[in-house]
């Protein structure tokens, strides 16, 4: 059910420059037609890994501006929020779920940078928040859903975290808000991010690399495209009614990464595939269910193996190296 009855939104999206950011901008004049016409967009991003294409060749029909700021930076987070309605958060220092690289900096950004934008939205009279989450927040071992009890592992995880209760306070100062906690990313965008193991994996096979497996490769994790994850964004927004003040967890599927690496090699059979023994927080499992938010009407659209098949045959003509053969273990 179409909840919006504001066809002049101004939606700010913060790192709109980023990997979900760069389609997402790109997505809004779907709400054409439920809206009625196209909302401005306005993307605050500070640009720090030259992302400029992110914004080159976007939709012609659509109304965009841009701030080249950054969420810790108070005038350039106030100046983004004049006149807007709906904040996309998106700006996030991104590592993999069990990453402790860089703490201070993870933390500062994730959490206390969302503090400040809270504070920021509720000083602006800003209608509502859209936050970008993660299911690492539950920590590994269980097939999570939105009531179980969060026990984040990792600098990254906890930072998410830390940072939804502060979208949650914002309920008290008139900032209505919604917590997607989303799978893991896979597929192609304006700007890709090839570090999380999907899209690893379907690099490797496309420049005829092995494709190395931590572990046993039988540990799980939830899944989602890209472009799902933008359409989920957009039915949040459309949704408000049934989306506001709620926690949702977003995902196509669960996979482990041997169910990516068997559908690489039955796409690529050649693909070879080397075993290593490393650290052994890689073997946890994360799994998430997403019957919530299924329930209300959104349903993942872009399969995950497709996804991946796209991005492999983004790399064409390479050959295997001698000195790659020799140094892994074929199995």
């Amino acid at each position: 059910m179409n909840n919006v009855d504001n066809s002049n939104l101004t939606i700010l999206v913060t790192g709109g420059c980023g990997y979900l950011g760069s389609q997402l901008i790109r997505d809004f004049y779907e709400l054409k037609n439920e809206l009625g016409s196209i909302p401005t967009i306005r993307i605050l991003d500070n640009m720090e890994s030259g992302k400029h294409n992110a914004i080159m060749n976007l939709p012609p029909d659509g109304k965009y501006q841009f701030i080249e700021g950054d969420i810790l930076d108070p005038a350039a987070l106030r100046r983004s929020l004049d006149g807007v309605d709906v904040v996309v958060h998106l700006a996030a220092k991104v590592n993999t779920p069990l990453s402790f690289n860089n703490p201070g900096w993870v933390q500062q950004v994730n959490q206390w940078g969302t503090a400040a934008l809270v504070d920021a939205c509720a000083e602006k009279g800003v209608q509502r928040i859209i936050y970008t989450s993660d299911t690492a927040v539950y920590g590994p071992g269980i097939t999570a859903t939105e009531g179980d009890v969060c026990k984040p592992l990792g600098s990254y995880a906890q930072s998410k975290f830390e940072g939804e209760k502060y979208i949650q306070l914002g309920t008290n100062r008139g900032v209505n808000s919604t917590i997607l906690r989303f799978g893991t990313f896979c597929g192609r965008s304006t700007v890709t991010r090839f570090e999380s193991v999907a899209n690893k994996l379907a690099f490797y096979a496309g420049v005829n690399r092995a494709l190395t497996v931590y572990g046993d490769g039988k540990q799980t994790r939830p899944f989602i495209t890209i472009k799902d994850a933008s359409d989920a964004i957009l039915f949040s927004i459309l949704n408000s009614e049934d989306t506001s003040n709620a926690i949702f967890n977003v995902a196509s599927e669960n996979f482990t990464v041997l169910d990516i690496v068997e559908r690489i090699q039955t796409n690529k059979p050649e693909t070879r595939v080397r075993y290593v023994e490393q650290d052994i927080r890689t073997r946890y499992n994360y799994e998430a269910s997403s019957n919530k938010f299924h329930s209300i009407g959104w349903k993942p659209k872009y399969p995950i193996y497709d996804a991946l098949e796209d991005i492999i045959n983004l790399f064409q003509g390479f050959d295997k190296l001698e000195s790659d053969v020799n140094a892994n273990e074929i199995l």
